[in-house]
């Protein structure tokens, strides 16, 4: 079942946090909907355009999936099948 918000971060073992924000909508445990990218170079997504547009873009992607009964991987397989 769809999750709700929260950040998935990958392990490194030193340096810092990266520019680059790959924005997706988890379905279950390994299975994500890419939804876009950006560069993010501020605290809150909020604060600039670019990342406001791919919040935006985000949450119409949630209402879709929603709207199409598409909350794990078997209904997310189902979809691409009819396609």
């Amino acid at each position: 079942m769809m999750h709700g918000k929260e950040k998935a971060r990958l392990k490194r073992e030193k340096g810092h946090s990266s520019w680059l924000r790959i924005y997706a909508i988890k379905l279950e445990q390994g299975v994500y909907v890419i939804t876009g990218g950006a560069i993010k170079l501020i605290l809150k997504m909020e604060e600039r355009e670019h990342t406001r547009i791919e919040l935006k873009k985000l949450e119409k992607v949630r209402q879709y999936l929603l709207s199409e009964n598409i909350v794990d991987e078997d209904g997310f397989l189902d979809f691409v099948s009819t396609i």
